[in-house]
């Protein structure tokens, strides 16, 4: 019997382990939020991948908490993405005292559905191939457009939730050169990204991807790492 037990006890633990190593984490970190030059808040984020290839599932969650003259505001965003593909399979994004957005998305076919204090309105379209779900101010999602565009650039296509509509950007694409975040000197890619009838954007990745600032200079809005990814 206690052979029995003793053989087992590492079936367990090695099981354990297997399930453990399923899941990796893509980067975490947070992310100083300023407006002008002066710091209004931060976002907290994880990317996590559980399986592989066709089976693999990247789910992305962060919380923004900005303080203005009329006091602290939250959001949380939870994006799914299926397969190697990274496809979006759903989002979520609640607004503290607003909206509350949620999608699902169905081969080319996008069902969101918008709750607001007043009304709640449900609404179906389609996005093209290819598309990548960017909630413009939250940094931590352009992790996935990065790994969409290849080198040089191209016209790609952007589902913005709170917009609840799918539009097109031209997305270009700079070699890495050093920049300072957060006090450190690192190279970084740099992504231009212009959409039709939005904001033009600027983003910045380290080697493996990982976003490291964010500068939307029609809203005086920087987004930047408060440390390097190690």
């Amino acid at each position: 019997m206690r052979a029995r037990i003793m053989m087992i006890v590492p079936l367990l633990l090695s099981s354990a382990a297997a399930v453990a190593a399923q899941t990796v984490t893509l980067d975490e970190g947070t992310f100083r939020v300023r407006v002008a030059g002066r710091d209004i808040g931060t976002e907290t984020f994880m990317i996590r991948q559980s399986g592989a290839g066709e089976n693999a599932r990247i789910l992305a969650s962060g919380k923004t908490v900005l303080d203005g003259e009329t006091g602290s505001r939250q959001l949380e965003a939870n994006l799914e993405i299926a397969g190697n593909t990274l496809r979006p399979a759903a989002y979520d994004l609640t607004v503290e005292g607003g909206d509350k957005f949620s999608g699902r998305l169905v081969g080319r076919r996008v069902t969101a559905r918008i709750v607001s204090p007043a009304a709640e309105n449900v609404r179906e379209y389609l996005v093209s191939e290819g598309a990548t779900i960017i909630d413009e101010t939250v940094a931590h999602q352009y992790y996935f457009l990065a790994r969409r565009v290849p080198e040089g650039g191209n016209r790609v296509p952007i589902v913005e939730p709170r917009e609840n509509r799918q539009t097109w950007a031209q997305v270009t694409v700079d070699p890495a050169a050093p920049i300072t975040v957060a006090g450190e000197s690192v190279n970084a890619k740099r992504f231009r990204v212009t959409p039709t009838g939005g904001d033009e954007r600027t983003f910045w990745t380290d080697d493996q991807g990982r976003v490291l600032r964010l500068e939307i200079p029609a809203r005086q809005l920087v987004v930047e790492r408060t440390a390097v990814p190690q």
